[in-house]
């Protein structure tokens, strides 16, 4: 039933699809593009896109398709995606037959991956693998789908973040309920249902089998009132904060407390 939630919620909407403005779907994409990566400009550095040349890279939740247009471009020699949601897929695939670029691209649950074992050189994911129910589970999946020495670069949503603490305020606090944990506030009021986030700690244990995990804390652009925060969250008393976020003070002070955690990790 949850996956089913999770599923619907992104029918209604990818991720990033607020930032895809224009006349027409070819200017709606590369907007998208410009404000994904200026919003995120630590994205290109870890994903490391130039390492896909030759080689076999697949991604798992493909959302609007622009990160799986930068692997494309890098010419490997087998370009896979995955998604959940099949409003993710028709994006991607509409990207790419507008601009040439070549994907098998699958209609696919990320704790089910229909691809065999040892396979892939590169598993790729940005933002996904907390929404689906059995993290773990999908963690284990792209171990299992890494041919040895192969490389996993995941992005996993971080609990001890400004995001989930200005959450908290807004529907543990404000609401008169500060018992409300992190865990609930993640999983009821952060973008699909059931969301979760992980410590640095918790997210080494997801990855316990790889041979090498690194893991980086990561600020972004809902952590420091940037753009648009998702689709679930309006309001004026937001819009007063946007104005009023000391930007600077948090990426000097509060780097420890950003809402992504960056893993790489070797099979």
């Amino acid at each position: 039933m949850l996956k089913s939630d999770v599923r619907s919620f992104w029918d209604k909407g990818s991720a990033g699809e607020f930032w895809a403005v224009g006349s027409d779907a070819k200017s709606r994409f590369l907007t998208e593009e410009r404000s994904r990566y200026q919003f995120e400009p630590f994205i290109p550095a870890f994903a490391d896109f130039a390492t896909a040349a030759d080689r076999v890279v697949l991604e798992i939740g493909v959302g609007m398709g622009c990160d799986h247009r930068q692997w494309a471009r890098a010419h490997p020699r087998l370009l896979l995606g995955t998604d959940l949601s099949w409003r993710s897929v028709a994006y991607t695939r509409e990207r790419f037959d507008l601009f040439n670029s070549k994907s098998n691209l699958i209609l696919a649950d990320c704790e089910r991956l229909p691809l065999a074992s040892d396979c892939v050189d590169i598993v790729y994911s940005w933002g996904v693998m907390h929404h689906t129910p059995n993290t773990p589970q999908a963690v284990q999946e792209a171990y299992r789908v890494l041919r040895p020495g192969g490389i996993a670069k995941i992005m996993i949503y971080h609990k001890w973040s400004l995001t989930g603490y200005m959450l908290w305020m807004r529907y543990g606090l404000m609401r008169g309920r500060p018992w409300r944990g992190l865990e609930y506030i993640y999983a009821n009021f952060l973008e699909s249902p059931g969301t979760k986030a992980y410590t640095v700690d918790e997210a080494r244990q997801l990855f316990h089998h790889f041979s090498d995990v690194r893991i980086a804390i990561q600020v972004n652009y809902g952590d420091l009132l940037q753009s648009e925060v998702g689709r679930r969250h309006r309001g004026p008393l937001l819009s007063i904060a946007k104005k009023l976020w000391p930007r600077w003070l948090i990426r000097r002070v509060f780097k420890r407390h950003g809402l992504y955690l960056l893993v790489t990790a070797v099979k």
